[in-house]
């Protein structure tokens, strides 16, 4: 018996899993190619706004999928959190403070205290319950917009928004902006991955896969689905603040179920779950849907129709796929030798 241990576990010890180093490595390569994008297109300023674009479409789908991701709970209507906000840094900016450190704090605990309250009712429902309550409440927002279009601007969009400063200084430079928004993405991103090996994480992890048997262990899983409810609105509405105050003005578009769907669409197709995975998947969409929409009016079709692909063909999204390859590429070169 004790001989039949000792090789099950040389057996096993000799499957070990593909090293984790050349992942790690290639993420940090990555992130450092990100930082030093400015110097490559020093004669494409509009490539660096673009950019800056797809870096605040990272972060929303990475606020969604804290939510999903983390505990199986699907958002119809997450665009409500960056519309808020949006709206709320705009307001902030014009009638309170031009100064950045001011302004996010105050949107992202205004937006967390509103999903604090909002949130105690909605994970209470479940399933397309829950699914169908968000929706209602982006398009909830979405109305009252034009309710209250005295202060919003109503189909016009909220306009005018100032120049911001940060720490005094004037942030107004393309490349100061994209450093800005990169720094945010990455400190959200390492934020992320840290909560996920956390006890916390670990929770969330266990909610998603069976919520009856995470509540029959002991887990409080109302209360755990609130905080990544919480969570997941406050970095959706610190992306929507950092969208108003690049870009100087914003539209009630944000607040529409379309955004919802284009949010949902980046998590899916990045990989739900797999935390960076939703990041390149925001990048691939925003930078896609440019210059695709550029060339022709249908580019909905051509998008739809690749979802479906994805979700057919690759359920784990882009993020999945490169596992896959690199999985394999492991497997072979373990063969080869």
């Amino acid at each position: 018996m004790t001989d039949a241990v000792v090789l099950q576990s040389k057996n096993l010890a000799g499957e070990r899993a593909p090293s984790r180093r050349p992942y790690l490595l290639a993420m940090i390569i990555l992130a450092v190619l990100g930082a030093t994008l400015p110097f490559w297109v020093t004669n494409s300023p509009f490539l660096l706004i673009l950019a800056s674009h797809a870096v605040v479409a990272a972060i929303v789908a990475l606020s969604l999928d804290l939510l999903t991701g983390n505990t199986g709970l699907l958002s119809f209507g997450h665009a409500a959190w960056y519309g808020f906000g949006a709206y709320a840094a705009g307001l902030l900016s014009k009638n309170f403070s031009s100064e950045i450190l001011v302004i996010l704090p105050l949107t992202v605990m205004a937006a967390s205290l509103t999903a604090l309250a909002i949130g105690a009712i909605l994970v209470r429902q479940i399933g397309k319950t829950f699914a169908i309550l968000t929706l209602a409440l982006s398009q909830i927002f979405y109305a009252l917009v034009f309710v209250f279009s005295d202060r919003t601007g109503g189909e016009d969009g909220l306009q005018g928004v100032p120049i911001i400063t940060a720490f005094g200084q004037t942030v107004a430079s393309p490349e100061a902006w994209y450093w800005l928004l990169y720094g945010v993405l990455v400190a959200s991103l390492a934020g992320a991955l840290y909560l996920r090996t956390t006890p916390l994480g670990r929770a969330w992890l266990a909610i998603k896969e069976n919520t009856e048997r995470a509540r029959f262990i002991g887990i409080n899983t109302g209360a755990l689905k609130l905080i990544a409810y919480v969570f997941s609105a406050g970095l959706a509405s610190l992306a929507g603040a950092l969208f108003v105050l690049f870009n100087g003005a914003v539209s009630p578009d944000v607040l529409h179920w379309f955004e919802s769907g284009k949010i949902l669409m980046y998590v899916v197709l990045g990989g739900v779950g797999t935390i960076v995975g939703p990041i390149f998947g925001a990048a691939a969409f925003t930078l896609t849907e440019h210059y695709v929409s550029s060339v022709t009016d249908a580019w909905l079709i051509y998008f739809g129709g690749l979802f479906v692909l994805i979700i057919i063909v690759a359920p784990g999204g882009l993020f999945g796929i490169a596992g896959s390859l690199y999985a394999r590429l492991a497997a072979g070169r373990e063969t080869r030798s």
